[in-house]
C-alpha cells in the first residue's frame, strides 16, 4: 500500500526513533513509503531517511506559540508554501493512509487531508485544557490512535477520545541474538543515564544519589545525550562542587546502542514527569542492563519490579542510592536481573511483536 508519513520532530530523539523503526519495517514489507518531516531540522532525520532509501521531504509546517512570537511568525510566513508542498506530495503519493506522530500536523492540514489518519501517540494531553480542546478538533480526522502504553490510552480517553479508537502497541526494540554481557570489568559499578539532558529527566536526582555513595562503593556515572546547555553547565558545577568530577563521564550523543549499553552495568531513569513509555528501558533490557526507574507513566508496563530492575518513587535520591548499593553488593544480582530483563524484552517487546500488531491496524483502517 501507499503510506505517507509526517514526522514532527526537529531532531531525532525518542518518538522519532520509533517512527523511523515503523517506516523501516513498512519499507521492508514492500509498502511504498514517503516521509515528510519538519523543515527546521539538524540534518539527522534526512540523513537517516536517505540511508534507508526512503523518499523524504522537509516541509516548514510550524506550530504557533504565545511565548515564541518569532517562531510563530516564521511558521505563519511559511504556512502557504508548506500546504502547497503537502498537497503536491499527497497527490503524487496517493496514500492509502497518512501516519502522523502529533496532532499538530492533523490540525494544520485538516482541510486538506484526503485519507484516513493513523495517529501514533507518544505524549499525554489531558493535563492541559488547551491541548484537550486541540485534540478534540483533530479527532474528527483521525481514524485510529496507536497509544504507546496503557497510561497514554487512558490519557487519550481522559482527553475525550473514544476508547474503541485507541489501540495500545508498546514500543519495541531490536533484540540482539546470543548477546553476552560483562558486568563491572574493572570492579566499579558503571551507572548510565541515556537520553535528553533536561531537568525533567532527573539527572540531578541521580547525581544526588552518587553523592550518597561516595566512600561506600567504587562507581562511574556515564551520561549519554545532549540537551539544554545552561542545565548541563549547572550539573557540571554540582558535580565539581561535590567532588565527583573523576566519577562522571560525559559521553554526548551516541547512535550505536551496543556501545552505550556495553559501557554500563545499570541504567538509571529518574524521570520527574510521567514518562509515556520510554524506549530507553527496552533498549537497556535488550542488552541485559537492569534499570532503576522512577514510578512514572509507562515505566511499570515494561519493568518487572525486583526482577528486571527496580521501580522507585519520583525525586528520591536515597532510594536510588540504596538500589545501586544492592546491585553492587549482592552477588550475581546484576547478572540475574540483566538476564531477566533480556528475557522480558525478547518475549514481549521485540520489534517483531510490535509490527505484527501494526499490520493488523493498517489492514483495519483501509478495509
Amino acid at each position: 500500500m501507499n503510506i505517507l508519513c509526517f514526522l514532527s520532530g526537529s531532531y531525532v530523539s525518542g518518538k522519532e526513533f520509533v517512527g523511523l523503526d515503523v517506516i523501516r519495517e513498512w519499507k521492508k514489507e514492500g509498502h511504498n513509503v514517503h516521509v515528510a518531516f519538519m523543515g527546521w531540522h539538524d540534518g539527522k532525520m534526512q540523513q537517516m531517511l536517505n540511508e534507508m532509501q526512503v523518499p523524504n521531504y522537509p516541509i516548514k509546517l510550524g506550530w504557533y506559540y504565545l511565548t515564541k512570537p518569532v517562531w510563530s511568525l516564521d511558521s505563519l510566513v511559511h504556512y502557504p508554501f508548506a500546504v502547497s508542498q503537502f498537497l503536491k506530495l499527497q497527490r503524487n503519493v496517493n496514500p492509502d493512509v497518512i501516519y502522523v506522530d502529533s496532532y499538530r500536523q492533523v490540525l494544520l492540514l485538516k482541510p486538506f487531508l484526503r485519507k484516513s489518519v493513523l495517529f501514533h501517540v507518544h505524549d499525554p494531553h489531558s493535563h492541559s485544557n488547551i491541548e484537550k480542546r486541540i485534540l478534540k478538533r483533530a479527532d474528527k480526522k483521525v481514524a485510529q490512535y496507536i497509544a504507546v502504553s496503557n497510561y497514554i490510552k487512558q490519557d487519550l480517553i481522559d482527553s475525550g477520545v473514544q476508547s474503541d479508537k485507541v489501540t495500545v502497541i508498546h514500543n519495541g526494540t531490536v533484540v540482539p541474538e546470543n548477546f553476552e554481557k560483562q558486568y563491572m570489568p574493572t570492579g566499579k559499578l558503571r551507572m548510565g543515564i541515556v537520553g535528553q539532558v533536561l531537568s525533567r529527566k532527573g539527572h540531578g536526582d541521580v547525581i544526588e544519589a552518587c553523592k550518597l555513595l561516595i566512600g561506600k562503593l567504587p562507581f562511574e556515572l556515564y551520561i549519554y545525550g545532549t540537551g539544554d546547555s545552561m542545565y548541563i553547565q549547572s550539573l557540571k558545577d554540582i558535580i565539581q562542587n561535590a567532588g565527583l568530577s573523576n566519577n562522571v563521564i560525559w559521553k554526548g550523543f551516541e547512535a550505536d546502542k551496543r556501545k552505550v549499553y556495553d559501557s554500563i552495568d545499570v541504567l538509571v531513569a529518574a524521570t520527574r514527569n510521567d514518562e509515556p513509555f520510554a524506549l530507553v528501558a527496552l533498549e537497556a533490557g535488550a542488552y541485559k542492563v537492569p534499570i532503576i526507574a522512577a514510578k512514572s507513566g509507562g515505566f511499570p508496563e515494561c519493568i518487572i519490579d525486583g526482577v528486571t530492575g527496580y521501580i522507585v518513587p519520583k525525586h528520591n535520591s536515597s532510594t536510588i542510592a540504596a538500589k545501586l548499593k544492592e546491585l553492587y553488593t549482592q552477588d550475581m544480582l546484576l547478572q540475574n536481573m540483566g538476564n531477566a530483563a533480556y528475557k522480558n524484552i525478547s518475549e514481549h517487546f521485540s520489534i517483531d511483536f510490535v509490527y505484527q500488531k501494526m499490520r493488523k491496524i493498517l489492514s483495519e483502517i483501509i478495509a
